[in-house]
């Protein structure tokens, strides 16, 4: 995993924007961790939302589309407690909140990290 973990970093540093940087998380976390979804939301200051900002797995119409207020939903929740949240079935739980434009009625289980830089919380990956 640590090999894993030097070559996405590796891969990310040499991106030429945060785009393609963000689509290279999705897709390497995704293989890495044998998911069948990884997407990136990213808290915007100028709005205090999580905005869908990649994905790999969800469908792509999604991005930059998809928001959430910094404590709506299960993204939110993650943000705003700064840990990890782990779901069997995240939709029965009261903070699901669901997207019929991002595809995700097909999968339930739900795995949420915040992207914390210098203890400010920055995004959430899923």
């Amino acid at each position: 995993m640590l090999s894993i973990l030097r070559s996405l970093v590796q891969e990310v540093n040499s991106a030429r924007d945060l785009q393609e940087a963000l689509g290279i998380i999705v897709s390497r976390v995704q293989k890495a961790m044998g998911t069948e979804v990884c997407s990136v939301y990213l808290l915007d200051p100028a709005s205090n939302r999580y905005i869908l900002m990649a994905t790999e797995g969800l469908y792509l119409q999604a991005v930059g589309q998809v928001s959430l207020a910094h404590s709506e939903g299960l993204v939110g929740l993650v943000g705003s407690r700064e840990e990890p949240i782990n779901l069997e079935d995240a939709p029965s739980h009261p903070r699901y909140r669901y997207f019929p434009e991002t595809g995700e009625e097909r999968f339930r289980s739900f795995l949420g990290v915040p992207i914390i830089h210098h203890r400010r919380v920055l995004g959430v990956l899923v």
